[in-house]
């Protein structure tokens, strides 16, 4: 056997570590009210900023549905022997929908 190839072998390395499903659902959700939050600005913009209160409603169950997101993301941080990647993307993508729904509703009051 070539010294390279022993070399290849020697590099691989098993772990335990997997993706925590309350990571991966987090992101999943972040996504989701991610493409809702972008619908309904499509709505709001065909509709020329007064769609209806249908529109508003959604959005809060979209700031819901993201705050959700966020705390399930958090709660995976405390798991052990997993990999970071997903509650991390899920924490991002949540935290940034919910700040954008906030200040939309802030701007929106004023």
């Amino acid at each position: 056997m070539s010294r390279s190839r022993r070399r290849g072998k020697q590099k691989i390395q098993f772990s335990s570590r997997t993706h925590p499903k309350s990571g991966i659902l987090s992101l999943v959700l972040g996504a989701l009210s991610l493409l809702i939050l972008l619908f309904l600005c499509l709505v709001s913009g065909a509709h020329k900023g007064n769609p209806g209160t249908w529109v508003g409603v959604a959005g809060i169950w979209t700031l819901v549905l993201s705050v959700v997101g966020f705390v399930v993301a958090t709660k995976s941080y405390r798991m052990e022997d997993i990999y970071m990647i997903t509650p991390r993307l899920g924490s991002i993508l949540n935290g940034l929908v919910m700040v954008t729904m906030v200040i939309l509703y802030v701007i929106g009051a004023m």
